[in-house]
């Protein structure tokens, strides 16, 4: 959309807000005349801020925006999220997506800025590190599922919409993912019993089966790549509104179900929910179905979470390799060994 990258809330006049809503089809008569910043805040990785907006007419646009103004020491991140809302989720007009307004990246600076709607009105997120209630839960599935339907074995995957793995590229991931896990267990030591180090020698023999599908599009589909229950905005009214994915930076080609194995079987940065995985599952599956998804059936969906799950073990060995704290990594660890036994993912690798 616009190529001009906002820098400061402050950047966002009514000369520019009403050429930019022009511009991008939203705004067809009259013009933007106050904007007021109602909310600032300064973020770990972004700067955040709610807009009032006054129009000259009477339009039939928001009179609050969310504005995002991302870090540029995220360049990467900050371009696939522009990329995402430029590109992929323009025909897709508002739930289970929050309509954005204006999407700009500046190659040169590696920063971005997104326009978003307002939801704070009719929406909210569960205080961290709760989950929302299980009632919500099911309908965060519903949404998922309406996305991932969207592009569902779509024949531009890996084309014009994301990446596949090459042969060659796959090849350089898995000794990658060796390297690392085998450094993460020399670091561990004796912390990890004889029983954990063969889970990760296990998941370390079984690397092509569990990872080789991701060269070829069939079954695979968009997925959020950080599907947490805090990226998710969840209605007051559930009569009015829907369930709305948000913080798109780490999208990409996968298995639908690797968004699920991440919400549910790990947690999502908190406790695992193992008293309502498979009902959610089943929840996540049906609304799949419903949205046109075909020759998949409800076996299909379970194999290919409990698959997901085990990728999970990989991790928190991503997140050592990052440098995250140790009780963030450490937490998930002890959730993805958990979900191992408790869905019997030995049984996947031939135990």
């Amino acid at each position: 959309m616009n190529g001009n990258v906002l820098t400061t809330p402050e950047d966002v006049t009514p000369p520019w807000l009403t050429a930019v809503l022009h511009e991008n089809g939203f705004l067809k008569r009259g013009n933007v005349t106050d904007i007021q910043i109602t909310l600032a805040k300064t973020l770990p990785l972004s700067v955040v801020a709610r807009l009032a907006v006054t129009y000259s007419a009477d339009v039939s646009l928001p009179s609050q925006f969310f504005l995002k103004l991302s870090r540029n020491d995220l360049s990467e991140a900050n371009s696939k999220e522009v990329e995402f809302y430029n590109n992929l989720a323009r025909e897709i007009d508002g739930p289970p997506l929050v309509r954005c307004y204006d999407a700009a990246y500046a190659d040169e600076s590696g920063s971005s800025h997104l326009l978003l709607e307002d939801l704070s009105a009719t929406h909210f997120q569960p205080q961290s590190p709760q989950p929302p209630p299980p009632s919500y839960c099911e309908l965060a599935m519903a949404s998922l599922a309406e996305l991932h339907a969207i592009w569902w074995e779509h024949p531009q995957l890996g084309k014009q919409i994301g990446g596949l793995f090459s042969e060659e590229q796959l090849d350089l991931f898995l000794r990658e993912l060796e390297n690392n896990i085998r450094s993460f267990i020399d670091f561990l030591s004796d912390e990890l019993s004889a029983r954990q180090r063969e889970i990760y020698e296990r998941l370390l023999a079984s690397k092509d089966r569990i990872w080789g599908h991701l060269t070829d599009a069939s079954g695979l589909t968009v997925t959020h790549g950080d599907a947490h229950w805090w990226n998710l905005l969840y209605p007051r009214d559930v009569e009015s509104h829907r369930v709305c994915l948000f913080d798109w930076q780490l999208w990409h080609v996968d298995l639908g179900a690797r968004d699920l194995a991440f919400m549910v079987a790990l947690g999502g940065y908190s406790q695992r929910m193992a008293a309502m995985e498979r009902s959610l599952v089943r929840r996540y599956y049906d609304s799949l179905i419903t949205h046109g998804v075909t020759n998949y059936t409800w076996a299909d969906c379970w194999e290919d979470y409990r698959w997901s799950a085990l990728r999970n073990l990989n991790l928190p060995v991503i997140q050592w390799v990052q440098g995250k704290r140790p009780e963030f990594w450490r937490s998930n660890l002890e959730r993805a060994l958990l979900a191992y036994e408790e869905l019997r993912l030995f049984e996947l690798l031939g135990d």
